[in-house]
């Protein structure tokens, strides 16, 4: 199953996201790294996901651009 996770550098999308990976999804997180809290502990979050499978994607997306 491949699962779209949107704010996957946030506490909740983050944790989701490494549930989802233990269970054998494949997972697609999107973020738009916002500064509203630290981006260096968005960016740790996100490479602890990076290291625990390959089967994490992220792209930085802002989805309020409609573009």
């Amino acid at each position: 199953m491949q699962v779209l996770v949107t704010g996957v550098a946030g506490f909740i999308g983050m944790h989701v996201a490494k549930r989802l990976l233990e269970n054998g999804c494949k997972v697609v997180g999107i973020d738009n790294l916002n500064d509203y809290y630290d981006i260096e502990l968005k960016k740790s979050r996100l490479s602890q996901l990076n290291c625990k499978s390959y089967n994490f994607t992220f792209e930085k997306i802002d989805i309020n651009e409609t573009e």
